[in-house]
């Protein structure tokens, strides 16, 4: 007997095959998703989270390295640097332990181990930190030198601090490479999870078109019609297409399935285009899964927040690099610009605020330097002014406290403004004018004094990290306008000395040859007859009485002439305890130098004397232009001014110098005269800020690679 096979049992045949391809097909693409769940949940919840806060940690102790060497090197005892070190060690660090021990406790007992040695050497590290802070606690302390030896000599290369700080770095890079490690081998894993996930698909898809074909071709004589358009529609996305047209809805089995595949095909429609959005990094996109059941589309859009998380937080610490590397290149910049030599302070502060504006991006820019000249009466003078790259040069005095420029002065704090008067400032231009959005007023101060204001004015918005930027570097002007105004000063004082002199030595000449040509009268006189005498014995008194006049006027102007010189003694005097001072003969040679001079050199005269500037400089300063011109340069009158490097034994000195020409009375060259002041230790300083952002950033550049 044959069995007989109705319509009814080949399509339950035909189902039962795809029922069974489908759910072997849905078996594998949910256990595909469900492992690369738990792989996704696992970097999220604990690699990503342990990498970052290992790198972190690094960051913490980079900041804590170069922090420490800026509390030895820095006397003052409340600056942000200081405070900053503090709250590191009471807030962040003991922040970031507290998070790191909670994350630890889903490591294995390895990485467990690991960071328990590198807790462990933190918090011995740190208790050296505070023992050198305890040390240096006050401005006091860093009088002893017994503290600064004891302090240096473990921050050096070869201190407890530094190598200890190292070897940290070193053990928490390692930990950190282990979960960077296990973060790619997961990467690794899913990528290859989605590949065969892929591949699932392309096959399912293949044997799921065969499959239809060989139903298709036994039911074509009983259910060809319904299913001709699901077929053509199968056959289009077995392509990789997804159609357009829709199934007409019929009342029956079929018509069900094709309401089905047409929903089918709308929600991947909507898959493809959302996973084309997040590949093109639109992480707002929005996407609706298909149901509360819909694996697929739940994790893409949980992927799609971690993306976007990720992507964000990339962001954030891309701007706080760039943040920092601009400012650290305009602190080396400005830095070169106050070391080179200026003819006169006019010049300098208008290439400061110039290069200030421009650095800045902003658009008009004023420097004002309080005038001191009179103590009873002191204003700030405005001695640089930029406006649309090019100076303007406006006279305009301002008293202090008068305005908002005054008042900066007075108040000795910042002021930022967003909402500027409208008859304050205005900008204008080849366009027309326009107001500022910005106005930035920062006082230039140093150790608490104030010698100056600089105001910016721009049309766009000052950032807050360009506001420290200035403030940081109003520090240096402070410095570089205090040394140019005691420079200043001292050639005044000295010039008018000269000319004080010289007057009086022209006077005393005068007064000599009239006495002694009263004198050589008395003794013409004397020399005549005798019935001249009582006419010689009333000129002869006559002449006398001159004589004492001539005398007292001469002890007037001896008694000028002994104050002026005492006057000018106390202003030597003066110089001579706050700088180095040393004469120079007409080739070069030394032939005497103050005790300030010799105490900054550590040499004495003996070793001084008779030997030329040259034999304490380096070759390559030799021979260098300006070495070159210096002497005939002076010799021709002119003054020279520029920091300068000395090799005196092994010591390497910078000194900031002043040389000028002495001439007589009759213009003839005397010998030159040099005034120095000692700023090897604020080169040192800067070189080794320099070398420690350098290293900071090689630090940053790595942390960066390994966490991206």
């Amino acid at each position: 007997m044959k069995l007989k096979f109705t319509i009814a049992t080949k399509i339950s045949f035909a189902l039962g095959i795809l029922l069974i391809f489908v759910i072997l097909s849905s078996v594998s693409s949910y256990t595909t998703l469900q492992k690369n769940l738990r792989i996704n949940r696992e970097i999220v919840n604990y690699y990503l989270p342990a990498s970052k806060s290992i790198a972190e940690l690094a960051l913490i102790l980079t900041d804590s390295k170069m922090l420490i060497k800026n509390w030895v090197s820095t006397e003052k005892s409340n600056t942000k640097y200081k405070q900053k070190l503090t709250n590191l060690l009471q807030f962040e660090y003991p922040d970031l332990k507290n998070k790191i021990d909670e994350l630890s406790k889903s490591w294995d007992q390895m990485e467990k181990n690991e960071y328990k040695t590198i807790s462990l050497s933190i918090d011995t590290l740190f208790i050296e930190h505070k023992r050198i802070m305890e040390l240096l606690k006050t401005p006091a302390d860093y009088s002893k030198n017994i503290n600064i030896a004891e302090a240096e000599s473990k921050i050096n290369d070869k201190g407890n601090i530094l190598l200890l700080t190292d070897r940290i770095l070193f053990k928490a890079n390692i930990l950190n490479n282990k979960f960077n490690k296990k973060i790619d081998a997961s990467n690794v894993i899913m990528e290859a999870s989605f590949n065969n996930f892929r591949e699932l698909i392309r096959w399912s898809a293949v044997i799921l078109f065969f499959i239809i074909i060989i139903i298709a071709f036994i039911l074509t004589r009983t259910i060809v019609v319904p299913i001709n358009s699901i077929k053509k529609l199968i056959i289009k996305m077995s392509n990789g297409e997804l159609p357009k047209e829709n199934i007409k809805y019929r009342f029956d089995e079929i018509g069900e399935m094709g309401h089905a595949l047409n929903d089918l095909i709308k929600g991947l429609i909507k898959i493809s285009k959302f996973s084309n959005e997040i590949g093109k990094e639109n992480y707002t996109s929005e996407f609706e899964p298909l149901g509360e059941n819909d694996e697929l589309g739940n994790s893409l859009v949980l992927m799609r927040e971690n993306l976007k998380k990720a992507s964000e937080e990339a962001e954030i610490r891309k701007t706080e690099n760039f943040q920092r590397s601009w400012a650290s290149q305009g602190l080396a910049e400005f830095g070169e610009l106050l070391r080179e030599s200026k003819k006169d302070l006019e010049e300098l502060t208008n290439e400061i605020l110039a290069k200030l504006v421009r650095y800045l991006d902003a658009n008009i820019g004023g420097l004002f330097i309080i005038n001191d000249d009179n103590q009873e009466n002191n204003f700030l003078e405005l001695i640089a002014f930029y406006a649309y790259d090019r100076r303007k040069y406006v006279e305009k005095h301002i008293n202090l406290g008068e305005n908002l420029v005054g008042q900066c002065v007075m108040e000795n704090e910042t002021i930022f403004m967003t909402e500027i008067p409208d008859d304050y400032i205005e900008i204008a231009s080849g366009l027309g004018k326009d107001k500022p959005t910005s106005l930035l007023i920062v006082p230039l101060k140093l150790n608490e004094k104030v010698y100056g204001v600089v105001e910016l004015a721009s049309v766009k918005k000052i950032e807050k990290y360009q506001i420290e930027f200035v403030e940081k570097i109003g520090e240096s002007i402070a410095s570089t306008i205090s040394s140019a105004k005691i420079s200043l000063h001292t050639a005044k004082l000295l010039q008018e000395s000269n000319e004080k002199s010289e007057r009086l030595t022209k006077q005393e000449q005068e007064s000599k040859k009239q006495i002694e040509k009263l004198e050589l009268d008395v003794e013409t006189l004397k020399v005549n007859t005798e019935s001249l005498k009582s006419k010689i014995k009333d000129q002869t008194e006559q002449f006398k009485d001159d004589i004492e006049y001539q005398k007292e006027a001469n002890k007037d102007l001896n008694e000028e002439l002994n104050f002026n010189k005492e006057e000018f003694k106390n202003i030597l005097e003066a110089m001579n305890n706050s700088l180095g001072s040393y004469y120079l003969s007409n080739n070069g040679t030394f032939t005497s130098a103050n005790d300030s001079y010799l105490k900054m050199t550590g040499k004495s005269m003996k070793e001084l004397k008779g030997n030329k500037l040259e034999k304490f400089m380096a070759d390559e300063d030799i021979n260098s232009q300006d070495y070159q011109n210096l002497i005939p340069n002076l010799l021709s009158g002119h003054i020279y001014r520029k920091l300068n490097r000395y090799l005196f034994g092994k010591q390497e000195k910078w000194f900031h110098e002043t040389f000028t020409p002495i001439y007589d009375s009759n213009g003839n060259f005397l010998r030159i005269i040099c005034i120095s002041k000692d700023m090897t230790e604020t080169v040192n300083k800067e070189n080794k800020l320099k070398e420690d952002y350098i290293i900071a950033q090689e630090e940053i550049k790595k942390l960066k690679s390994r966490l991206l």
